[in-house]
């Protein structure tokens, strides 16, 4: 996301904003942004804690990121409090304010307020100063209003946990897990790292990684998926799936496919084809 982008989300639990916010945020964090995170029914100790388990070390970024409540229902006073944060952040020498807040306030207003808000929002997005990703709780919204909101808006994609450069990493629901796509070396451990470890969180079972998309892959890439089917407890393993031959060829010659929890397939795995 660049300046003056503005997005939203829509989830039905926590675990749906993680492949959205978590990136929003850290791309923030490792980059040239200040990031706001605005509360309304969720304790600010909550997102906290969220946060560090999407990765983000929230005690290092202290001071770049800010987790706050609301305190109010006045889009207004919302639009206002932004405004003066983006404008504080620039002031700081960011390049802009990456702002992410929760609707759920508008129930209590009305959703006329929230169109009003929304449009009040863009225009501070439109000023270069800020971007946002608006969440929207589909348990608190009427499908007919929700629809209407998120139309006013360039919807993001909640499958898409990482895009890079040279590696993109997308969340897949059958089999559950994750599809890596490009390139994966010492640039794109950490997000391979991080998308893994949430799967593992994610689904209770097997993990699934479609590598059918891979066009390199260094031993550090490798050494993360071994340590994560290694990691996992008894019952469970990492199933790596569509694996390129001369990957799969490079893994058996290692010995790493005789790691318990490991399985290794050049072409679907058993059930688990789409």
């Amino acid at each position: 996301m660049e300046p003056g982008d503005h997005r939203s989300v829509a989830y039905s639990d926590e675990a749906e904003l993680e492949p959205v916010l978590a990136p929003f945020v850290l791309d923030g964090l490792t980059g040239r942004d200040k990031v706001l995170y605005l509360t309304d029914v969720t304790h600010p100790a909550v997102v906290t804690g969220l946060l560090r388990g999407w990765g983000v070390d929230t005690e290092a970024h202290a001071g770049r990121l800010d987790v706050v409540r609301l305190g109010t229902s006045d889009p207004d006073e919302i639009v206002t409090h932004v405004a003066e944060a983006a404008r504080q952040a620039v002031g700081e020498g960011y390049r802009a304010l990456r702002f992410t807040g929760e609707m759920s306030w508008a129930v209590r207003e009305g959703t006329q307020s929230l169109t009003d808000f929304e449009t009040k929002i863009q225009a501070l997005f439109d000023s270069g100063v800020a971007m946002g990703v608006c969440q929207y709780d589909r348990r608190l919204f009427p499908p007919a209003a929700l629809s209407e909101l998120l139309r006013m808006h360039r919807a993001a994609d909640v499958t898409l946990e990482f895009d890079g450069a040279l590696l993109r990493i997308r969340r897949v629901a059958q089999p559950p897990g994750i599809e890596l796509e490009g390139e994966i070396d010492g640039h794109g451990l950490g997000e391979l790292t991080r998308a893994l470890a949430s799967a593992v969180r994610r689904e209770r079972g097997d993990v699934h990684v479609d590598m059918s998309r891979i066009t390199f892959i260094d031993l550090s890439g490798l050494r993360a998926l071994v340590d994560t089917a290694s990691a996992l407890e008894a019952g469970r393993s990492l199933v790596l799936s569509r694996v390129p031959e001369h990957v799969a060829q490079l893994i058996r010659l290692i010995g790493w496919d005789a790691v318990p929890g490991l399985r290794v397939y050049e072409g679907d795995a058993p059930g688990g084809n789409r």
